[in-house]
Parts: structure tokens; sequence; C-alpha cells
């Protein structure tokens, strides 16, 4: 019998693990029984739910330290611009420094959304090598692989929260009398500043843990397809043999 079941998590999640990374734009998971017993119990036993849900409460936690951090700063930053008498050029650094908390905000949700999906494929695969074992394959490899996934997705997780805990407020200096002029100086040269270390940052982001998760993923996904006979369900078989139909069969023999 073909691989169905293992092409099947393929085809709906090629175009997930096999694209390229996303590229960044402004918006945007007797003994052989004692054997089967202990790479079962080498799989963790938490869900992607509970994965999902407890790092979406960390991020809400580390969002709202960071918004009490950079409240002052930012409401310097606001007195500084409404002194801007253009007010085209006062509502454009409005715009601008706000954008910079969203584009964070937007693509850290993004990522962890990336990675909800990846634990729901490590979910299946995991369900998928539970089976194979209770049909007598050895999933030692698969079950190494699912590990190195969990790990690496976890520790993307950390990284996206990390990445949360970042702010990117545009700063102004003290000045006596500050001018129109000085003041948009400042703000042009911090604008290009906050630009700079924000791609850098989601850029390391995305090319680092977050491409070290997609990567133990698409191995994990290998690594089940490679066992021999994986597809092969002793209990289907079973059920089949044992059918009304089958037994008719056998009685008109």
């Amino acid at each position: 019998m073909s691989t169905l079941r293992t092409v099947g998590i393929i085809s709906c999640t090629a175009g997930l693990l096999l694209s390229s990374t996303v590229v960044l734009a402004q918006e945007p998971n007797t003994s052989n029984d004692r054997n089967k017993g202990a790479q079962r119990g080498l799989i963790s036993t938490t869900t992607p739910g509970e994965n999902a849900k407890n790092a979406r409460e960390r991020i809400k936690a580390v969002r709202e330290e960071v918004q009490t951090r950079i409240t002052a700063q930012r409401q310097k930053v606001e007195q500084r611009m409404s002194e801007i008498k253009d007010k085209v050029k006062q509502v454009q650094a409005e715009k601008i420094s706000k954008q910079f908390e969203n584009l964070n905000s937007n693509w850290t949700d993004h990522f962890m959304n990336l990675l909800d999906r990846y634990d729901a494929i490590v979910q299946k695969i995991q369900d998928r090598a539970t089976i194979a074992t209770e049909n007598g394959k050895d999933i030692t490899t698969v079950t190494t692989a699912i590990q190195t996934a969990k790990t690496a997705i976890a520790n993307a997780r950390t990284a996206v929260t990390v990445q949360v805990g970042k702010s990117y407020t545009p700063t102004v200096a003290d000045t006596a009398t500050p001018t129109q002029e000085s003041t948009i100086k400042e703000l042009r040269l911090s604008f290009q500043n906050l630009h700079s270390f924000l791609f850098n940052d989601l850029f390391a982001l995305r090319d680092g843990p977050m491409k070290s998760a997609r990567e133990a993923v698409q191995s994990a996904l290998k690594s089940l397809g490679a066992i021999p006979g994986v597809d092969d369900d002793k209990s289907a078989t079973t059920a089949s043999t044992s059918s009304p139909r089958a037994t008719e069969n056998k009685s008109n023999q």
C-alpha cells in the first residue's frame, strides 16, 4: 500500500514547509511492548493548543509591560510632535511613530501563527507515528525528530516573545528652546535608526529561530515518510477480514 496518509500530511503542508521563508513586507505543533511504550513515552503529551495558549498569554503580559515601560517616552515624543507647526508633517511624524509598533506587533503575531501551524503539523506526525508503533514499526528516528522539532518550535516561541518585548519608540533630546526644524531633524534621524533596528531584529528572527523550527518540522515529516510500511494499518486489515461481507464470503466458499 502506498504511503497515502503520509502523502496526505505532506500535501496539506507542502506550501507552508517547502516554500521559501516569508519575506518581510511593510504589512503582512513483552520486550517489544516495552519498547513501544518507551518510544511513546519519549513524546511530549503537551497539545498544540496548550502550547499556543501559554505562548499567547506570555506575549500578552509582555506587551502590557512594554506599554507601561514606554508610556513616559511616548508622551515626551508626542509633546515634541505637537510643537511642529506644519500640521502635515506633524501628522506624518505621528503616523510613522505608531507604524513601528504596529509592524513589530503584526510580524510577531504572524510568526506566532506560523508556529501554531508547525505545532499542528508535528501533532499529526506524532499521531501517525503512534499508529505505526502500535503496528510494530520502529519509530525511534521519527520520535527523535519530533522531539527536535518541538524543541525548535519552543525556542522560536521564546525568541518571538523576546521580540515582542522590544520597543521601537522614537527619541528626542531635551532642548530648552526646540525649533520645528530641530525637532523634525531629530525625529527623522530617530526614525531611520528605528527602521534599521526593527528590520534587523525581524530578519534575525525570521532567518534564525523561525527557519530552524521550519526545517526541524520538515525533518520530522521526512523521518515519518522514511519508515518502511508506515501506512500499513493492521487494525484496518483485521477489521476488513472480520466484516459481515468477508464473513459471508467465507461461508459461501
